[in-house]
């Protein structure tokens, strides 16, 4: 999935449950690669610096800049962490594949240093109806989540504290937990160990039964990325070292939600 490049759409970052169409995603003509759970890049060792993420390199694929003809490449000048980064250029699409996943919980994790979409031409983007989850950040710097088929913007977080912005100038660590079980998923992104938004589980907008992969779009000058995970059950919530998903009462109740989590 690509969100028109006419729109002024700055790193949304897609989700992918179900995948269709990769030579319209990917660069190059090869049958797609893919990895499995759990799996994760860092992008340093394994590449040298100005690598394009191209042909199914460690899973990756990425579109052509619909003005510059620049793909999605390894770079040394911003990153997370030592020495290397993806950089993504303006309306790239990178996107990572996976297969055989049949396992209930995903989470992923990320280091990204985005664009803030800048809300004009529309005031919101286009909802991706055949992905499990997105979101976006705005130009005020908050994420922005879809719960079902409707953006939300995280001022709140979970816990009730207000939600804070970010910039363009500094990596965030995100974190998204998929529960394939029943269709949820929440967000949680820190910038060091300051923990700047966070939502309960909210809805897929399209339910999907598995995890096949991500799409990360850029639209409005360089992004980075780094540090990326993908993990077996995902953070999931514990309780006494229990994970939350496969709790199914607490003192023999029911309970249709935990500290505000539905199950």
């Amino acid at each position: 999935m690509k969100t028109s490049g006419s729109l002024s759409l700055s790193a949304v970052f897609t989700l992918i449950a179900f995948l269709t169409a990769c030579p319209a995603v990917c660069f190059g003509a090869d049958a797609p690669s893919s990895n499995t759970v759990p799996w994760n890049d860092d992008f340093d060792s394994q590449y040298t610096n100005l690598t394009p993420l191209v042909y199914g390199t460690n899973g990756w694929y990425s579109t052509f800049s619909g003005t510059n003809s620049e793909c999605a490449i390894v770079q040394e000048d911003v990153k997370y962490s030592d020495p290397q980064a993806a950089m993504v250029p303006i309306d790239v699409t990178l996107s990572n594949r996976f297969s055989n996943t049949t396992m209930r919980a995903v989470g992923m994790e990320m280091d990204i240093q985005p664009q803030l979409y800048d809300g004009t031409n529309p005031l919101f983007p286009a909802v991706a109806t055949d992905v499990a989850a997105q979101f976006y950040v705005d130009s005020n710097g908050y994420f922005v989540v879809c719960n079902g088929t409707n953006w939300r913007t995280i001022t709140t977080m979970a816990d009730g504290r207000d939600a804070l912005p970010i910039t363009n100038s500094y990596f965030t660590k995100v974190q998204i937990n998929l529960r394939y079980k029943n269709h949820t998923w929440n967000l949680k992104a820190w910038s060091n160990t300051t923990l700047m938004a966070s939502t309960y589980y909210i809805n897929f907008t399209s339910n999907m039964n598995t995890f096949n992969g991500f799409d990360i779009y850029n639209g409005n000058f360089a992004m980075y990325v780094d540090d990326v995970s993908v993990d077996v059950g995902g953070r999931q919530s514990m309780i006494n070292g229990v994970p939350f998903d496969t709790i199914k009462s607490i003192n023999g109740a029911h309970s249709a939600a935990i500290n505000g989590v539905t199950e």
